[in-house]
This record gives structure tokens, C-alpha cells and sequence, in this order.
């Protein structure tokens, strides 16, 4: 079942990527402080994902939860969902018509779905296959 959901977040990534980085170029970009502050706070994420990723290769999901604590697993959550937008945001909005719109799609899509694959990596060391097995489950 895992593998479907892997399979189809790929193809549920584009479109949501095509019509937020839509939204963003239509509604948001000709909207000079709300852009920057957008710009602003998806840089912050994206470095929280950078920090969260340097974690995970030199530490590992256990021993990260373990340095971290409790808050780790919502924060990754956090960088799960927001890291697609905030990524959209900081290439639509800072690049703006200097792209073609297929390519923060495409570049989001890829990263949607490398978080997807992280998502299962971490939620599978930190809790087990089945969710009960786990150091932390």
C-alpha cells in the first residue's frame, strides 16, 4: 500500500505545485510586501530543512530524536508539509517571469517527492514498519 502512495504523491505533487506556483504568480507576486515577507519566511524553512537534513546524515532519525527530544518529529512534520511551499514561494516569487513556470513545478514536484521518500525513512526508523516496533513507538 506504501508503494501506491509513493507512486501517486508524484503525479498529486504536480498539480498541486502547478496551480499553487499559479496562484502565487497570479495573486501573491504582485503583492510587494506580502511576497517578501513570504519570500522571508520560506527561506527560514528552507534553511530548517537544511538543518534537519545535515541531522539526519550525520546523526540519523534516532539519535537526532534523541539530541533533539519530543519537538523533533512535529518539526520534521512541519518541514514535511511546508517545504514544498516555501520552496514554490522562494522560486515563483523571487524569480518571478525570469522562469518559465514549468520549472519551479518540476523542481517542486522532485522535491515533494524526495520529502515523501524522507517522510517514510524517518516515521519507519523513529516508529517501526508497522508503527509499534520502533525505539521511539
Amino acid at each position: 500500500m506504501e508503494l501506491f502512495g509513493i507512486m501517486f504523491s508524484i503525479p498529486a505533487a504536480f498539480v498541486a505545485s502547478a496551480g499553487y506556483a499559479l496562484l502565487l504568480e497570479r495573486f501573491i507576486g504582485p503583492l510587494r510586501r506580502l511576497s517578501a515577507f513570504l519570500i522571508y519566511v520560506s527561506t527560514i524553512i528552507l534553511a530548517g530543512f537544511g538543518v534537519e537534513i545535515l541531522l539526519l546524515v550525520t546523526l540519523g532519525a534516532v539519535r537526532s530524536r534523541g539530541l533533539i527530544g519530543p519537538v523533533f518529529y512535529p518539526a520534521h512534520l512541519f518541514l514535511f508539509f511546508f517545504g514544498v511551499p516555501a520552496l514554490a514561494n522562494v522560486l515563483v516569487l523571487r524569480f518571478g517571469q525570469r522562469v518559465k513556470w514549468y520549472v519551479p513545478v518540476l523542481v517542486c514536484t522532485v522535491f515533494a517527492f524526495l520529502l515523501v521518500l524522507l517522510q517514510y525513512g524517518v516515521s519507519e526508523a523513529l516508529y517501526g514498519v508497522d508503527g509499534t516496533d520502533g525505539p521511539y513507538s
